[in-house]
């Protein structure tokens, strides 16, 4: 795509339309700057995006308000239910009710994609700039310990342009199988030298990750890099072995104990084992959420204590070793069952079950190459019920997790 024929197409474009393109291309920055400017995108881009559906005759994406969109439907609705019937109303409310400007900014997205042929390219191109400048100011937080804007590294735990918050793996492990996918889908490369390329960029996510010490992000890293190298095995049997050398990467790194990686792999390994006395997954303290939540769901089965009560309501169950009090549960799972009762728990399996499937089927089948599972990556990453998770309503958790989405759907819509 060169800048002129990048321009022209502009120039058809209506200002609205543009508008919403320039925020959505900002929207990675977004991400990286904090919640205010999350909700100013997704805002701006949902007023613009009703105007031109209601003065400039664009037309609704109705065929993609499916099933699955009904369902969620239904699950807001719940949430929302619930918020009404909590001690916390207010607090919770928001949380539910607002959870909806998802479902429209991923209207948003996907019309985007449609009614322009460049906006998915433009998109690639702008983010992965941006996304290399948060990898190359992440290596340099490695090397000199501090960040291009002299942030320093906190306990050799690299942060990057997140600087005091620790989110930098997740991040870029959430971000990069979307680039990967659109990459693939996008580029006149031949196909093994487009898998190469996403191998060699998903090893550098990969180092970077080790080096923020956020391990389940480090793990996702790993995950995305199987997928890819699955993926190429479809083309070439070989591109499987090339999964040894994030392993081989792995083993360097633990030898020479490069950003005390040691440390942190004896520490994870003495929480999941109790101190080497017996297995212990999930650990203690990850364990007494669980029972809070349990708890708390007996008390509400059907519909919950309200979306992000749980802050709120952990006080009532009462343990003697463990604190078990928190902002929420870390397991999504368990968060939803508390806060959403049997009702929400249930929408969310179904949801998990159907990705998941698509996955296996994925990894199973030979002839399945769909390009488009690279975007289902992190939707799993988010809603993922085994490891350790962040707060299902949060805003910047439930934005990096559900970006993935309109890419995906954008990719099934045009693969024939």
């Amino acid at each position: 795509m060169t800048f002129t024929k990048c321009i022209n197409e502009l120039k058809k474009n209506s200002f609205q339309f543009n508008i919403i393109l320039f925020l959505f291309l900002l929207y990675p920055v977004s991400v990286v700057f904090g919640p205010a400017l999350i909700e100013i995108t997704i805002f701006f881009s949902s007023i613009f995006f009703f105007y031109l559906i209601i003065h400039k005759n664009f037309s609704l994406p109705i065929n993609y308000l499916n099933k699955n969109f009904l369902i969620i439907s239904i699950f807001i609705l719940i949430c929302i239910t619930s918020s009404l019937l909590s001690e916390n109303i207010l607090h919770s409310f928001k949380s539910s009710f607002f959870s909806i400007r998802f479902i429209f900014y991923f209207f948003v997205i996907f019309f985007l994609l449609q009614n322009s042929i460049i906006v998915g390219k433009l998109f690639l191109y702008t983010a992965l700039t941006f996304f290399l400048i948060c990898l190359t100011d992440g290596i340099v937080q490695i090397f000199f310990g501090k960040n291009l804007f002299l942030y320093p590294a906190n306990f050799n735990k690299i942060t990057g342009l997140f600087f005091e918050e620790k989110k930098l793996g997740r991040y870029i492990v959430s971000l990069s199988p979307i680039l990967v996918g659109l990459y693939i889908f996008f580029s006149n490369r031949k196909i093994k030298q487009k898998i190469y390329i996403s191998f060699i960029f998903l090893n550098i996510v990969f180092i970077i990750t080790l080096f923020t010490s956020e391990r389940v992000s480090m793990f996702y890293s790993a995950f995305t890099i199987l997928i890819i190298c699955i993926f190429g095995s479809k083309f070439d049997k070989k591109f499987l072995l090339y999964f040894l050398i994030p392993i081989i990467l792995l083993g360097i790194i633990y030898k020479t104990n490069l950003n005390n990686f040691q440390i942190l792999v004896k520490n994870t390994f003495k929480q999941i084992t109790n101190n080497k006395t017996e297995f212990s997954y999930p650990s203690k303290q990850h364990r007494a959420f669980i029972f809070t939540s349990i708890e708390l769901f007996k008390k509400n089965p059907i519909i919950g204590v309200g979306p992000n009560n749980y802050r709120n309501t952990c006080g009532e169950i009462r343990m003697k070793e463990e604190i078990n009090c928190s902002t929420h549960p870390h397991n999504i799972f368990f968060q939803l069952l508390s806060e959403t009762g049997i009702l929400g728990v249930t929408i969310y399996i179904y949801f998990l079950i159907t990705i998941i499937s698509k996955v296996v089927k994925f990894i199973l089948n030979k002839k399945f190459r769909e390009i488009s599972i690279f975007c289902l990556l992190p939707v799993i990453y988010f809603l993922n019920p085994f490891l350790p998770s962040g707060n299902f309503f949060n805003n910047w958790f439930m934005a990096i997790g559900t970006f993935g989405v309109p890419f995906y759907f954008y990719m099934n819509d045009k693969k024939y």
